[in-house]
């Protein structure tokens, strides 16, 4: 059980460099809301179809931590270079390649630790929850010795370079990923079968991917909203550090709620809808530094409660051999197309109308997902 909470805090220490500062980076070339948008949808792009391909060989082969290492280092030797290029055309080229690589991980550890831990949600959310705090202190250790310096890519380039090390190290040391079942032999062969997934499965995908065209504006927009709206400078990370400590309880507590079968994965999937359409709001409506602080604590619903209750959820609905295939869609599919889109159509609309609008309009998204989780409330909770 250690290693796999070392493993996630030093994962989501990586994903705290690349994850608040890829839209700092593009700015610092000079790049406009709308052309960083472009860029990062790209990026999202390549993050749709490249995880579920890499998630079906790491359940076909279960070679899942020399993958994961070969696809960290690739991607650290391409997002570096296309951080400092000075061409538009080679910073989106290998922007997408090293998108593919790196947004291919987290599913993957998903699938590789639920089969591990034999989809026991109270260990997967112990486990998830050490990866928040990883994430947490690596940006409140950024926020208060103003390293990496956000005016600088060199500077995070650096950054990026020690933690992708450090988590290197310690992948290497993880235990490896269980054999195959061969009793499945003849259904594993088949590259993707629609009827490894029921309906339902299907229906909570659509679901969640309609509150994450929304996600969109906090997750991977509002780096430059904090730096250079509200003026919090290299300070930002703090907030963002706030917002992942609120997702550290969730996943704590909720994963042995969901265990216990105190909570259900579809009260979960619920609440972190409601919770992104109060989130959307508070921004819209407030612009103090005292309301955005509070509607950073959302973060627990609309990413932590949302994430360890479909991880429950998949472990119920899906079989073990494919837990890494239906992470890989939820990821893709549920998260990471409706991003592409939310980010492309957000850079459009900050920079014509600005950021209350964004706000506004993207609280849209997640009331419609509340509708259907209760209008089909009585099929996802069979």
């Amino acid at each position: 059980m250690l290693r796999f909470m070392l493993l996630n805090f030093f994962f989501q220490a990586t994903v705290a460099v690349v994850a608040p500062y890829t839209q700092i980076v593009f700015r610092n070339k000079g790049y406009s809301h709308s052309l960083v948008g472009v860029v990062i949808a790209m990026g999202q792009i390549a993050s749709i179809i490249f995880p579920i391909i890499m998630a079906m060989i790491s359940d076909r082969t279960r070679k899942t931590r020399l993958m994961v290492m070969l696809m960290m280092f690739g991607s650290v030797a391409l997002l570096i270079p296309s951080a400092l290029s000075d061409s538009l055309v080679l910073t989106i080229l290998l922007f997408f390649i090293a998108s593919s690589f790196y947004w291919s991980l987290n599913p993957m550890l998903d699938g590789y630790q639920s089969r591990l831990l034999r989809g026991n949600a109270s260990a997967y959310g112990i486990a998830r929850a050490m990866g928040t705090m990883g994430y947490v202190v690596a940006l409140l250790v950024f926020g208060l010795t103003g390293f990496p310096d956000e005016t600088s890519n060199r500077s995070i380039c650096l950054c990026l370079l020690i933690v992708s090390a450090i988590f290197l190290v310690v992948m290497s040391l993880s235990p490896k990923d269980l054999p195959a079942d061969n009793s499945g032999e003849s259904e594993s062969r088949k590259s993707f079968s629609l009827s490894w997934f029921s309906g339902k499965y299907y229906l909570m995908i659509l679901i969640v991917a309609l509150s994450r065209i929304a996600h969109a504006a906090p997750e991977k927009l509002l780096a430059s909203y904090m730096t250079e709206e509200l003026g919090f400078g290299g300070s930002f990370t703090l907030f963002i550090a706030l917002g992942a400590f609120s997702e550290f309880l969730m996943m704590m507590f909720g994963g042995k709620l969901l265990q216990n079968g105190k909570a259900s994965p579809f009260l979960f999937v619920l609440l972190a809808s409601v919770g992104l359409a109060v989130r959307l709001m508070i921004y819209y409506l407030f612009r103090s530094v005292w309301a955005f602080t509070f509607a950073q604590l959302f973060h627990s619903l609309t990413f932590g409660a949302l994430h360890i209750g479909m991880a429950k959820f998949i472990a119920q609905n899906v079989k073990k051999e494919h837990y890494s295939l239906a992470m890989s869609i939820y990821w893709a599919i549920g998260t990471n197309l409706p991003s592409t889109l939310g980010i492309l159509l957000g850079g459009f609309i900050i920079d014509s109308f600005g950021y209350p609008s964004l706000f506004a309009l993207y609280t849209i998204f997640p009331v419609i997902a509340s509708i259907l989780c209760i209008l089909f409330r009585s099929k996802l909770r069979d």
